[in-house]
Parts: C-alpha cells; structure tokens; sequence
C-alpha cells in the first residue's frame, strides 16, 4: 500500500520547482515524501500510482541518507520530475535528455536558482 501523503516541505520545493522551471507542465497530483527504511535503495525514485480513483499519478521517494544535503534533495527531486515530465516511458532516453536541455536553458542549474550561491547538478 502506497503511503498517499506528500512531505510538506518535499511537496512545496516540488511546487517551486514545477513553476520555476517547469512552466507548471507537471500535474499537481503526485505524492512526495522521505522514503522508509528499506523501502528505496536508490537516491530515488518515480513510478505512476496504479490506484482505481486515480486521484494521484505518480509517487516520488527520496532516500533520506543518500540526499544528506539540500543541494542533492533538489537535484534528485528535479531528476525525478523529468520523469514525470515524460510520463515515465523513457527511462534515461532522448525524451529525458531533450527535457534536462530544456531546464538547462531555463536555468534550473545556474548558480544561485534554487539556493543562494548553489549550483544543482
């Protein structure tokens, strides 16, 4: 069973992130939260929500121990969107890539754009 609660904090960088950057393309209807113990090995991850009222799309867990830093958290939940953005097909393919060129020229990863003197990457 998916926990069907965001992190408010997570949720809101989602926010910021989604309109900044994103130009509010993303839908609103994706749960971010820490992921629990043992529940994602990896940085993170994004899969869809197969639920019957479909009342969220995707879910997107951060592993807490391997995003230490604000820095990291962003970049991962960033990583994370584009999949999102590509509706989850493409894995790490052209469509993924054609979306990190285009938060590259709306500067998601200039210095300074989400965290004073921080670069994401």
């Amino acid at each position: 069973m998916t926990d069907q609660h965001s992190d408010g904090s997570l949720k809101k960088w989602y926010r910021i992130i989604n309109t900044k950057f994103f130009n509010n393309e993303l839908p609103d209807n994706v749960i971010v939260r820490w992921a629990r113990g043992g529940e994602e090995s990896d940085v993170a991850s994004c899969s869809p929500i197969d639920n019957p009222d479909k009342k969220n799309k995707y879910l997107i867990l951060l592993n807490r121990a391997k995003n230490p830093t604000t820095s990291i958290k962003l970049s991962s939940l960033a990583h994370e969107m584009v999949h999102v953005a590509t509706k989850n097909r493409d894995a790490h393919g052209a469509a993924f890539d054609e979306w990190h060129k285009k938060l590259t020229e709306r500067g998601l990863f200039r210095r300074g754009a989400l965290l004073s003197n921080t670069t994401l990457f």
